[in-house]
């Protein structure tokens, strides 16, 4: 099984670094990891092909979907393949109609370097846009739809959101066609009050996409470390869920009551408040219903709260 992954990092050596440089394309075989060298590295051209063919062999003929993930700070190369491999298997084990391709921006692994990563997200993030999504929106053919899909977690959600606005003030890149179907959001660690509908900082994000999706959790202490290093002024979106304020396609997903009940035993990779998703089989069910249209009304997985507003719950 082939993963297709979308690396931002610098190379030093025979391995990559965790600085910004300019996009590598990788179609990696088996369980390897990620090297800037070899059979893994491919031309753009090649790439999209490639992933265009396993998009098509996973969806219909008529139609496919691709998930492009985007990981948080504090992550090194064995991690995000780590959740891009699981991500990939329980999309697979519930025949969803499609492949996932992992957007792997410049962050270390110590946790200490929060700011650093940070920058290197802001540096990294057009990347996102000009390089995967603009690519992935290429790849619409006239007898078979391709929808993208973006799930992000944690910094992952800062690198979405400026990536978004840079690509929409960028003179070389106005003009092109690019658009996300469902834009998901899970833990993201960015202010709240910045995806308020009159702030012009999420403009870009709202406006290319069909929908956003924010899960959040009153429990996610580790984004309450992070309200620390920025002097605990800025309340994070996957703590506190979107403002009052949003536009109408704007969903927030309250998690707070459903993590109380998963398992001890249940695989997390990484900080189980901040990480749980990933590998978590309600989750994954809720996220698969969101990129197949699935009306958000229906759901086994969710109570109203309100307008646009839910929480996540176990079928009954």
């Amino acid at each position: 099984m082939s993963d297709f992954v979308i690396c931002a990092r610098s190379v030093k050596g025979k391995q990559f670094g965790s600085e910004p440089a300019p996009s590598t394309y990788l179609v990696i075989e088996g369980d390897a990891a990620p090297k800037p060298g070899g059979s893994q590295v491919v031309t753009r051209t090649a790439w999209a092909k490639q992933l265009q063919g396993a998009a098509r062999s996973a969806g219909s003929k008529q139609e496919s979907h691709v998930l492009v993930f985007v990981h948080g700070y504090n992550n090194d190369q064995t991690v995000v393949m780590q959740r891009h491999r699981r991500l990939r298997d329980d999309l697979a084990a519930v025949n969803f109609p499609g492949v996932v391709v992992s957007f792997d921006w410049p962050s270390g692994n110590v946790g200490a370097f929060y700011l650093e990563d940070l920058s290197d997200a802001n540096r990294s993030a057009i990347q996102l846009v000009s390089d995967g999504i603009m690519l992935l929106a290429s790849l619409q053919q006239p007898d078979c739809k391709v929808y993208v899909h973006l799930l992000a977690h944690s910094m992952g959600a800062y690198v979405t959101r400026e990536g978004f606005t840079a690509a929409d003030d960028a003179d070389d890149l106005t003009g092109q066609t690019w658009r996300l179907s469902q834009a998901m959001l899970i833990a993201p660690d960015i202010s709240s009050r910045s995806l308020r509908d009159e702030d012009p900082r999420s403009d870009g994000l709202y406006r290319n996409c069909a929908r956003l999706t924010c899960y959040s959790n009153r429990h996610d202490n580790v984004l309450g470390i992070s309200n620390v290093k920025r002097a605990g002024v800025a309340p994070r979106a996957g703590r506190v869920g979107l403002p009052d304020s949003v536009p109408a396609h704007a969903v927030n997903v309250d998690c707070s009551s459903y993590y109380e009940t998963i398992p001890a035993g249940q695989a997390i990779i990484g900080s189980p408040e901040h990480s749980w998703h990933i590998g978590d089989p309600v989750f994954t069910q809720d996220m698969v219903d969101n990129m197949l249209g699935i009306d958000r009304d229906v759901r086994p997985t969710r109570d109203p709260l309100g307008a646009n507003r839910y929480t996540l719950k176990r079928p009954v």
